[in-house]
């Protein structure tokens, strides 16, 4: 009986005393639309896995485990990933964990816990097992006034999850950051994503597949394809553009958003540059700045306060993107929608314009047609012819 008391205290001890390992991956860096901030006071783990992530912080963690329809988690890593203080007094075999002004006191073998001295029963007693106490997922949750989430593995997800997080990290639940998460702890080596899509590197050649909710993940190559549109085919996505300097993805959600991305890919370097409601016809660099040219659409909110005619900037490590030239203006087309070339210099950019917003007549609107002359910065043009 003694020896048997020991080794349930050493059990105990060494839950209370090791911690985690933190990795250099962080959700915020490899999934576009989530920050540091969605993602504070909250922890995911896996039953399949020894992978967690705390905070967005990937770290070694342990794993949770389901046993008769019921889901443990590892009270130590939990209490203190969420920044509680966890005591074990050894004497009695309690555990006291302290969060935010609340105490939280257990003891093992005994399903009864004290929330700031109300007490009440857990279905279950916390249990050892391979040296670690484990409580239930529901009664922690509680206990530290957190959302506790078990999104159970199905067809289209290799791994459950489990999530507990603050009111505020309500972003780590986005379907498709699951899906991301997902792939991570199938090992696979996640360059990029965002809510869009995924690009992984494989065999060192990327690899890209789309994240949508009507779609199983299927991945294909990712790399710089030459599109030449034919009298009977003309593509507004899955498409390419090459710059002196760099390469550009136009990837159309077309069954979700009906938004049109770009991206800049350098190597294993991506990045989105920006999110439009028209297609991305024309892309151009010029000293460290992106441009680019959208089809007109109708429906497309306030054409009469913007232009066509993009510029992307890279500021603080984000892609900020305005339009140039004047408010109501349509770049680089004539009436009849033909495309004309344009040119970036110190002076500005060139090419053909004209005013299509408005109740114009198509006299009026001819009036407007003609070489324009286009500021870099702000939202002024000239005439030129």
């Amino acid at each position: 009986m003694k020896a048997r008391r020991i080794s349930v205290l050493f059990a105990v001890v060494c839950c209370l005393a090791f911690g985690y390992t933190v990795h250099a991956d962080s959700l915020p860096h490899l999934y576009e639309d989530v920050t540091a901030a969605d993602l504070k006071n909250s922890i995911i783990l896996s039953p399949e896995s020894s992978i967690g992530f705390v905070d967005g912080q990937q770290v070694s963690a342990v794993q949770p485990i389901v046993q008769d329809g019921r889901t443990f988690v590892p009270l130590r890593f939990v209490s203190e990933g969420l920044g509680a203080k966890v005591d074990f007094n050894s004497s009695n075999q309690s555990i006291n964990i302290a969060y935010n002004g609340k105490t939280v006191s257990l003891k093992l073998g005994s399903k009864s816990i004290s929330i700031d001295g109300q007490s009440k029963n857990m279905d279950v007693v916390p249990r050892i097992q391979n040296h670690v106490t484990y409580i239930p997922l529901r009664d922690i949750g509680e206990a530290l006034n957190k959302k506790a989430i078990y999104l159970q593995k199905e067809d289209s997800q290799a791994n459950s999850f489990i999530i507990l997080r603050g009111g505020d990290a309500t972003a780590i639940e986005n379907l498709n950051l699951i899906r991301v998460l997902d792939l991570l702890y199938q090992g696979k080596a996640v360059v990029y994503s965002d809510r869009y899509l995924a690009v992984i590197k494989e065999n060192s050649k990327l690899l890209v597949t789309h994240l949508s909710p009507s779609f199983d993940i299927s991945f294909r190559p990712f790399a710089y394809e030459e599109y030449i549109p034919t009298q009977y085919e003309s593509k507004i996505g899955d498409l390419w553009f090459k710059t002196e300097t760099s390469q550009f993805y136009l990837d159309h959600a077309w069954d979700t958003t009906k938004d049109f991305m770009l991206y800049r890919v350098d190597g294993d370097a991506i990045s989105r540059i920006g999110i439009e409601k028209a297609p991305i016809k024309s892309v151009k660099t010029y000293q460290d700045e992106v441009f680019y040219l959208t089809q007109y659409m109708y429906g497309i909110a306030d054409p009469d306060q913007t232009s066509n005619l993009k510029k992307a900037a890279l500021i603080e490590g984000k892609w900020s993107v305005t339009y140039l030239g004047e408010p109501g203006y349509y770049y680089g087309y004539d009436i009849m929608g033909k495309a004309f070339d344009w040119s970036i210099g110190a002076n500005g950019i060139t090419t053909l314009g004209w005013y299509r917003y408005g109740d114009l007549t198509k006299e009026e609107r001819l009036k407007t047609l003609g070489q324009y002359q286009i500021e870099l910065t702000g939202h002024h043009h000239e005439f030129i012819q």
